[in-house]
């Protein structure tokens, strides 16, 4: 189902409907937002965001990142932004990026039996344009822990071009705090 969705934003993005396929393409779609409404659960029992098992975990918001190589402290793998996370001339959005770093160092901040955290910052500096289409290397890295504050860093590659990286600290939660 995610993959479909993932497909259909390309295909939006990259489309120029006319008023006829517009005006299906509503219908459709207020019949599946129908068709799940009354499915609403809680938070913690929904499966949008929350299966490990599938490539970004099926949250079709951010890119799909494929693991590579993990440990307790570095993840690897790759990514592909497609036509949705377009910004313009072939690049991926500027907040695409970030977004992308969040879910990335953010999973990888609570890996290990960690306990919860939140992102306190997030620092990304873009270093050359981030191709739509191709797929990209992903290294992120657990820096150093201080108490309850976590640092990590990632980087984005196109081959051998660095395109982004990122710096982050992640501040882990209170017991009770949501």
């Amino acid at each position: 189902m995610i993959e479909e969705l993932r497909g259909f934003l390309d295909a939006l993005a990259s489309a120029q409907p006319d008023e006829d396929t517009i005006a299906r393409v509503e219908v459709e779609l207020g019949a599946l937002t129908d068709l799940l409404a009354p499915l609403e659960v809680p938070e913690r029992e929904r499966v949008y965001g929350r299966r490990q098992e599938l490539d970004g975990r099926g949250q079709a918001t951010v890119p799909p990142f494929v693991v590579t190589a993990a440990d307790d402290n570095e993840v690897r793998g790759t990514v592909r932004f497609g036509a949705y996370f377009l910004g313009g001339n072939m690049a991926a959005h500027g907040g695409a990026i970030p977004l992308f770093f969040d879910e990335i160092l953010g999973r990888l901040a609570q890996a290990a039996g960690r306990t919860a955290c939140r992102t306190a910052y997030l620092k990304t500096d873009f270093r050359s344009i981030t191709p739509i289409g191709p797929t990209l290397t992903v290294r992120a890295w657990f820096e150093r822990e201080e108490g309850r504050k976590r640092f990590l860093r990632a980087t984005l590659h196109h081959g051998e071009v660095l395109c982004a990286e990122a710096d982050a600290l992640f501040v882990e939660l209170r017991p009770g705090q949501p």
